[in-house]
């Protein structure tokens, strides 16, 4: 693990500096609600919510955006002399920067990467009140591709597929709908 946020950290670096010299256009640009359908690596899929924010572009065709979402699974059982409840959730903090190719105007499609932080939550129950909890903190890798599209005004969307690699692994497709600010 240590090997590979080292990897990504220098790959970072290498493209800050090449993004140094160019015209930035940072800070906050729009804000708005995400939601999607994520596949937990071993959970059930489950409805995720979230809010993004557009924090502008490092150069032309490049925007960063910031967004936190939420998502919870759970499955009661029968069998193996009793019944079992457990749920997992997680409240993730994702960092991504996306390549846009411009399609026709205010249509983009685009593949990206960035880092997210996951707080994990596990618990289980069992019978006789046997009990487990457990919690993580896990940064991620996340790969993503998606199609901006203008809505009205001073809106647009974002459908999205993304993965998150790590411990778990995550496949989420989501929609976001973004106000833009100033516009």
């Amino acid at each position: 693990m240590t090997k590979r946020l080292l990897s990504l950290v220098m790959i970072a670096m290498a493209m800050m500096a090449q993004i140094g010299t160019a015209e930035t256009n940072i800070g906050l640009k729009g804000i708005g609600g995400r939601v999607g359908f994520v596949d937990p690596e071993g959970g059930d899929g489950t409805f995720t919510l979230g809010v993004v924010a557009d924090m502008g572009t490092w150069t032309d065709h490049l925007p960063w955006e910031i967004a936190l979402t939420y998502w919870s699974t759970g499955e009661d059982l029968n069998g193996f002399g009793g019944s079992y409840e457990w749920n997992y959730t997680n409240i993730a903090l994702r960092n991504t920067v996306a390549y846009q190719f411009e399609l026709d105007k205010n249509l983009f499609v685009y593949p990206g990467a960035g880092l997210g932080l996951n707080l994990y939550s596990f618990d289980w129950e069992g019978p006789n009140g046997t009990k487990f909890d457990d919690s993580e903190t896990d940064l991620t890798l996340i790969v993503l591709g998606g199609l901006q599209f203008p809505i009205t005004g001073n809106w647009h969307g974002q459908a999205e597929l993304q993965f998150d690699i790590g411990d778990p692994d995550q496949t989420t497709a989501q929609v976001d709908f973004i106000y833009e600010l100033g516009k």
